[in-house]
């Protein structure tokens, strides 16, 4: 595995010298940090709280490799293959994958859009930019990233179209197979979404459904592996019964009262079953960031999280506060400090934040300092 890294850095740095109507580019991030938690559930069930060194808090590390060629006649053919990693152990991380975030390969076309082909991200990605979590808030995810905004797994075997840019306005579909014979609907994936940017607004709506998701008799599938990091949503907790299909829908939008962004976001999130049974979550979230100088970000953001499980009457609700600064030393590199505090109401039995042990009680307070540097 060494040598084939190796090499694909050789190739890299070699073809972007051999071909002048080509590019190939190397590039990274590293981000690491020290967290803390107040109360995280132990082997007995007691609630202990918790200093670690911890890998990837704002982004998780990552390294890759590019590349685009012109064919003429505003088309290109372009790929990415992009590796995800520990910083704390140097192990691989997307169930070990040696290019587990992204690999794909595809055309691009200045008047059609473009096709690409690989395992990839799923449209909910789209609403990232609307979520506090990807703004500046490190683990303040949607409790478990029920809506995959924050790109807990991606999919596999992946054909995916985005369009051209129509004057801020885009649209962009995914379909991923499930490869299995005879079993078209086990383990596949779809998901669409339409997005318009235009000065200071932005919007976007987006649409994900998964069957059968991490079904141990289709190891080929679109979701093996790293379905479910930190959800207590996989499995409906009354009857233990795993998750037959989800399905997604949302809208975000935002406005720059630069040097002000205020940014809403609403999904929507069903998980039916394998037993029959279901669970409907709603998402909303407000979110608040300032630059307060050119080189400093301070943010706030409120999440509330509602449910209802199917048949059981059963109504778990959490809230959950985002605070956090971003102090930039350069282009590529910033110092972050950001605290999460998550309450779970109604039925909800605990709070869990992302990444997180779930809490021996109905709240759970977490804080991360740490630093990220980009090349």
């Amino acid at each position: 595995m060494k040598r084939v890294v190796v090499w694909l850095m050789v190739l890299a740095f070699a073809g972007g010298k051999a071909y002048a109507q080509s590019s190939v580019t190397f590039y990274g991030l590293i981000s690491a940090g020290a967290a803390y938690s107040n109360n995280q559930r132990g082997a007995g069930g007691q609630g202990h709280s918790l200093w670690q060194f911890y890998s990837g808090p704002q982004q998780p590390p990552r390294w890759g490799i590019k590349g685009t060629e012109g064919l003429g006649g505003g088309l290109s053919a372009i790929f990415t293959l992009e590796s995800g990693y520990s910083i704390g152990t140097g192990t691989l991380s997307q169930g070990g994958r040696l290019f587990g975030r992204q690999a794909f390969v595809g055309l691009a076309s200045t008047e059609l859009g473009t096709l690409t082909l690989g395992r990839q991200y799923d449209e909910a990605v789209t609403l990232c930019w609307y979520e506090s979590a990807c703004q500046f808030a490190a683990f303040g995810t949607h409790i478990g990233d029920n809506d995959n905004v924050f790109d807990t797994f991606r999919i596999n075997n992946a054909v995916k179209y985005r369009s051209i840019d129509y004057h801020g306005l885009q649209f962009e579909g995914a379909y991923s197979f499930s490869n299995e014979a005879g079993a078209f609907s086990d383990n596949n994936a779809y998901s669409a979404a339409v997005s318009y940017r235009r000065q200071q607004f932005s919007a976007g709506v987006a649409f994900l459904q998964v069957n059968k998701p991490n079904d141990p008799k289709n190891a080929n599938g679109a979701v093996v592996n790293d379905y479910g990091f930190s959800s207590p949503f996989v499995t409906n907790p009354a009857s233990k019964s795993g998750v037959s299909h989800q399905r997604m829908y949302g809208a975000g939008g935002a406005y720059k009262f630069d040097p002000t962004s205020l940014s809403l976001l609403y999904t929507n999130v069903r998980f039916d079953y394998l037993d029959g049974s279901r669970l409907t979550l709603q998402n909303l979230e407000a979110s608040l960031t300032d630059f307060v100088r050119p080189d400093f970000l301070i943010g706030v953001a409120y999440i509330f999280t509602t449910g209802q499980y199917r048949p059981q009457s059963s109504s778990p609700k959490w809230h959950q506060v985002n605070a956090g600064v971003d102090y930039f030393l350069g282009k590529r590199t910033d110092l972050y400090l950001v605290g999460v505090y998550q309450r779970a109401a109604a039925d909800a039995p605990y709070a869990q934040i992302y990444s997180f042990s779930p809490s021996s009680t109905k709240s759970q307070i977490s804080g991360v300092v740490g630093l990220r540097t980009k090349w």
